[in-house]
């Protein structure tokens, strides 16, 4: 039986609850003298976008001396990033080995693309509506197009929705959501961090109308294993996650909503990945 909890929790909880920002880095951040995974940059021709690209692949220790088949993670960088985002600057592969190294984590593939449609100059800016939604529903066609069947001829991982999750921080929190909540028939784990909410839910900028996205909430709670919405209090987000976790409340889609300390920081998504991955699969 799936159990899942709509959770927030007070200042003072959260506090108390070891998620407080400390002057010493965490110990899931530490370079132990573990077996560690291979990070490997993927180059690819994306049929649907008509260019080459490349993301990031996260292969988990014994992955080479092994002919087991492993569950799968998109995991999506913010508005900011690129592909080795979330390795170079959140240091994913470092969390990932270690929970694995504890017994914590049942070992996986993590795939990062790259989120947007195609680059911009730097400096200038973010685009117009037109130009984020082309972006935005660019990147989505990539990665169902191209970029999924590619790890799945490429990877020795599940090719099915039960072993296949997508998570993100900020921007590839909302396309996380948007892309998750809406295709439940090909990933079953969905989770956003410190998700950019406005652009997730304007269809005008590429988003999607989750009104009627949610509506099929008895598809939704029995197809999804985990909707995992996180944010912290001190975000300039924090709002607009808890109004999309008050959304899903109203039209009855279960969730876990989880509310910490802190802003909008890689801190906080390291946490956050360190708290979800055990609960994907």
């Amino acid at each position: 039986m799936k159990y899942r909890i709509a959770l927030v929790l007070s200042l003072g909880v959260a506090a108390s609850s070891g998620w407080a920002q400390d002057a010493e880095e965490p110990a899931y951040l530490a370079l132990r003298d573990v077996p560690r995974g291979v990070v490997e940059t993927v180059g690819y021709a994306s049929a649907s976008l008509g260019t080459d690209r490349e993301l990031v692949v996260y292969t988990p220790p014994g992955y080479e001396d092994s002919l087991d088949r492993y569950p799968v993670l998109y995991l999506l960088h913010g508005a900011d990033g690129d592909p080795a985002s979330w390795t170079e600057r959140g240091r994913a592969h470092i969390i990932l080995d270690n929970l694995i190294a504890d017994g914590e984590l049942e070992p996986l593939v993590v795939v990062m693309p790259f989120g947007f449609a195609f680059r911009r100059e730097p400096g200038t800016g973010r685009g117009d509506a037109d130009e984020n939604r082309r972006q935005r529903e660019g990147f989505a066609r990539d990665l169902l197009e191209d970029v999924i069947p590619l790890i799945e001829a490429t990877y020795r991982v599940h090719a099915d929705r039960e072993p296949r999750a997508i998570a993100g921080l900020s921007l590839g929190g909302a396309q996380s959501l948007a892309i998750g909540l809406t295709h439940p028939e090909l990933f079953s784990r969905v989770a956003g961090f410190s998700s950019a909410m406005g652009a997730a839910n304007n269809p005008d900028t590429g988003g999607v109308n989750f009104d009627e996205v949610l509506r099929d909430s008895a598809r939704l709670n029995r197809e999804l294993a985990l909707l995992w919405v996180g944010c912290g209090f001190e975000d300039t987000l924090f709002q607009s996650n808890q109004a999309f976790s008050d959304l899903l409340t109203e039209h009855g889609v279960e969730h876990v909503f989880r509310v910490t300390e802190g802003g909008h920081t890689y801190p906080v998504w390291q946490r956050y990945l360190r708290e979800v991955v055990p609960q994907l699969f």
